[in-house]
């Protein structure tokens, strides 16, 4: 099976890390949308419908943070299904974010972009 369909969602809310990444990978050919905030990210996730999501923990403070983001989308019966990468400079909640489901957690600080690149291509097999 092809994936035709090659769009990442980033909730980010380091807006220069987000514009980095967003440019590397519409550079390798992928559709990327972004935003900074966990509501936003989840309208944008329902209304995108991204075929991976990548997601950052520690989110504005106060707000809704990456577990709560996390624990939506794999509540939901339409994007529960919906890869998600957790990149984020914790390095101790990676068994949390394994139990509730994600696809892959990487910390920023142990994985430079062009790795980050490389593990995202990897959920796009047929499509290279």
């Amino acid at each position: 099976m092809t994936i035709t369909n090659r769009k990442i969602l980033i909730i980010e809310d380091d807006a220069s890390l987000q514009a980095i990444y967003k440019e590397m990978l519409t550079d390798e050919g992928f559709e990327v949308v972004g935003t900074t905030t966990g509501q936003a990210g989840l309208d944008l996730a329902k209304r995108e419908k991204p075929n991976l999501i990548i997601l950052d923990i520690m989110l504005p403070f106060g707000k809704m943070n990456g577990f709560d983001v996390l624990e939506t989308l794999k509540r939901d019966a339409q994007m529960k299904t919906i890869p998600i990468l957790v990149l984020t400079n914790l390095d101790s909640e990676e068994k949390t974010a394994r139990e509730i489901g994600v696809a892959d957690y990487l910390v920023k600080a142990n994985n430079p972009i062009g790795k980050v690149i490389e593990k995202v291509k990897k959920y796009f097999p047929d499509s290279w």
